[in-house]
């Protein structure tokens, strides 16, 4: 057996790992101008360029920025009405934000087992999952790995569910050429 570096072994790496996070001047010339608006968040300068940006590149219709995935969740669970007394199925492996964000809402997690070569949310499993109070499906974009969404839009219009993504993993990965997201 090969021995560790820490015990005589061969180093896998012996140059130092780059600097991270790395930002150039033009980065560096930004980060300032908003540092010296003195308005970092909702409403800062930069802040409705970039939801356009983001929006335009997932080819989105709307991009709206928010503080994190978690509350980007709550949000699409509250708009699409869902709160208690509902149903959402989410995978058994995730952050925990994709569940913690239906709870916040007042709506109960059913988790759904993953399929053990993607590690997202398993279509066959499902269908054994839904109940009369299930109401979405929250798949997660697991590691940048889109979700098999063929068959999750199939299964959701048979039951009459709604799909939210959670793509927070998975910024311009691509499901059949359109970014996940947006779908």
């Amino acid at each position: 057996m090969t021995k560790l570096a820490i015990n005589g072994g061969t180093p896998v790496r012996t140059r130092p790992f780059p600097k991270w996070p790395f930002w150039d001047k033009a980065e560096i010339q930004e980060l300032l101008e908003v540092i010296g608006s003195s308005v970092w968040g909702i409403g800062g300068v930069q802040v409705p360029a970039f939801e356009k940006a983001y929006a335009h590149y997932h080819e989105a219709a709307h991009g709206i920025l928010v503080n994190s995935g978690t509350t980007g969740l709550e949000i699409a669970l509250k708009a699409a009405g869902i709160g208690p007394g509902d149903e959402v199925l989410v995978p058994a492996y995730t952050f925990v934000a994709t569940a913690s964000a239906v709870l916040t809402v007042g709506a109960t997690v059913r988790f759904v087992d993953i399929d053990p070569e993607t590690y997202n949310i398993d279509p066959a499993k499902i269908e054994a999952e839904i109940t009369p109070a299930a109401r979405a499906v929250l798949p997660v974009d697991f590691a940048g790995r889109p979700a098999d969404y063929d068959a999750i839009l199939k299964l959701s219009a048979m039951h009459n569910l709604l799909v939210i993504e959670d793509a927070a993993q998975a910024w311009g990965a691509e499901w059949k050429g359109k970014k996940v997201g947006a779908l």
